[in-house]
């Protein structure tokens, strides 16, 4: 508050102040305290080398303010008001500075006897500027070429293509804006200096160059679409934003709209075209695990254990594994078609047929993870081995979770060619022999032995993850949707826990895009299932020839 800016003799000086005041000086009171003593802080900061000095000068100025709001001086425009105090306090400060002490303005010092105006003249050419750098785009050009330039309004009507008329009420209104932008005491935004952290994937197939993942890699393209994600801003609202000059924000929001991550609304505007939601929350997931989970698994594991038989014959177990190391497969793909049918019967998310073409040849939706404020790692943890599940699907179909057991993440899943699984399933399936292969197919086999999709054991190449074929995947859908009858009570408790966290924050113009979203939050059911069914000992124990304990793959 105010006060607290304020000390000793000045804080009492000014509470007296206060006591006698107006009920227009107490309008002028609280605007000042409301709008503009945060303000000065910052003014005062950027122009002293320390706090100790900041500190004494913002308390100067407020006093100074104060007293003529004490005295009644009509004040009509309070940004003006406080801006010319605020200045001539400032040069107070100057005058009694050492040079010495003050090395950071020496080259603005000319003389002893012209200290101000020399400091004014630069402060002004500053100003002008910080003006110019976030200025629309047209008015820009035409100030630069107008005055810096000397051309006519003919000649840059001629060079931007539109009429003298329209350059002079150009450089009209940005004389307009010049004016009110240097006798505004404008502060950057929170994103200029403490920068946000954006996550970007995609539902669908993303495009030649991994859009919409490489559209934001960058910093600044990143915190402009968090912070006109929930509002509309101009190019000058986001360059006061994020503190970067004009040309630089236009160039990155002409991308982000190119690649459509980014839609213009209106004559002026953007705002940001997906959903992003907090990211690195523990709460959701650890509420869905405490509320929905311990009833889940029980009927989970008591369906699996009710198919044992035909889940573990040759015709599903094309591998010979184990019923401890079948669980890995079966929690995940049951779990996951399961949570899809919920999905799909609920209409909460949107279709592969009806997402949308993109420009660079990609079919998706983005979606958004605002990492900007680090959650705590309580509870977090103990899941974080069975996250997922990532899907790759084109020339077969595979899917599955990746573990920290692993010492890789699903980069390596994607990085795979298709061409190793299209490889692998005809090894499988005994089309062809992994000990007689072609050149070709050698340096596939390579990469699938490189990580561990076969081993060789005894001089013979063994599978290492699960596959089967197209009759049992069908087999498996059916006693997917069979096991979800049970469930689905489950999984509607579970996305209200979803909706009633999140749906509030996102944007209206998103809500078609909210549930295709909000639903990835059904992993959770594959997560935390894996996670207490490790504890509890029915699984197999991971090893280095175990990468792909929940990798599935089935012919399409």
């Amino acid at each position: 508050m105010l006060f607290t800016v304020l000390n000793g003799r000045k804080q009492r000086v000014v509470k007296k102040v206060k006591h006698i005041m107006t009920n227009k000086k107490q309008e002028y009171l609280a605007l000042f305290e409301q709008e503009y003593l945060s303000k000065i802080y910052g003014f005062c900061r950027l122009k002293t080398n320390t706090e100790e000095d900041a500190e004494d000068l913002s308390q100067d100025i407020a006093l100074e303010v104060l007293k003529a709001i004490q005295k009644g001086t009509e004040i009509e425009n309070m940004n003006a008001f406080v801006w010319k105090v605020s200045n001539h306090m400032f040069f107070n400060f100057l005058r009694k500075k050492k040079y010495g002490s003050s090395a950071y303005l020496t080259d603005v010092f000319a003389c002893d006897d012209n200290v101000e105006e020399e400091y004014i003249f630069k402060e002004q050419k500053e100003l002008l500027h910080r003006e110019l750098a976030t200025m629309p785009r047209d008015y820009r050009k035409a100030v630069v070429m107008h005055y810096f330039d000397g051309l006519s309004c003919e000649e840059i009507g001629k060079i931007l293509g539109k009429s003298a008329g329209t350059v002079k009420w150009w450089l009209h209104d940005a004389r307009k804006v010049i004016k009110e932008g240097i006798d505004t005491m404008k502060t950057y935004g929170e994103k200029s200096y403490n920068p946000g952290s954006l996550f970007i994937s995609c539902t669908g197939n993303f495009g030649a160059n991994y859009e919409p993942m490489s559209c934001a890699k960058r910093k600044s393209a990143q915190n402009i679409l968090l912070a006109a994600y929930k509002t509309p801003l101009t190019i000058e609202e986001l360059c006061t934003e994020l503190g970067i000059s004009a040309p630089y924000i236009e160039d990155e929001v002409d991308f982000l709209v190119e690649n459509e991550l980014m839609k213009k609304v209106g004559k002026d505007k953007y705002q940001t075209g997906f959903v992003i939601l907090p990211g690195q929350n523990p709460t959701v997931f650890n509420k869905i695990y405490t509320e929905c989970i311990p009833e889940y698994f029980e009927k989970l594991i008591s369906f699996l254990e009710s198919k044992k038989e035909l889940l573990a014959s040759e015709k599903f177990n094309l591998a010979g594994f184990s019923w401890e190391r079948l669980l890995w497969v079966y929690i995940h793909i049951i779990s996951d078609i399961a949570a899809n049918k919920y999905k799909s019967v609920n209409n909460i998310h949107i279709k592969y047929a009806d997402i949308p073409m993109r420009p660079n040849g990609g079919k998706w939706i983005a979606f958004g993870f605002d990492n900007s404020k680090r959650a705590t790692k309580v509870k977090w943890e103990k899941y974080h081995n069975y996250d997922g599940p990532c899907h790759k699907t084109k020339k077969a179909f595979v899917q599955g979770f990746f573990h920290a057991y692993s010492g890789s993440d699903s980069s390596v899943f994607f990085s795979l060619p298709d061409e190793v699984f299209s490889l692998c399933k005809q090894i499988i399936k005994g089309e062809k022999s992994a000990n007689s292969l072609s050149e070709k197919d050698k340096y596939f086999f390579s990469l699938a032995l490189e990580n561990k999709l076969f081993i060789k054991e005894n001089e013979k190449f063994k599978q290492t993850y699960y596959f089967v074929e197209r009759e049992q995947r069908g087999q498996l859908e059916r006693l997917s949707y069979e096991f979800y009858e049970e469930v689905k009570h489950i999984f509607k408790k579970a996305y209200d826990i979803v909706l009633n966290k999140y749906a509030a924050g996102v944007p209206k113009h998103l809500h078609s895009q909210m549930g295709n979203f909000l639903s990835n939050s059904f992993s959770a059911f594959v997560t935390c299932s894996l996670f207490e069914a490790k504890n509890r000992g029915m699984l197999s124990e991971p090893d280095e020839s175990k990468m792909w304990l929940s990798l599935f793959a089935s012919e399409i």
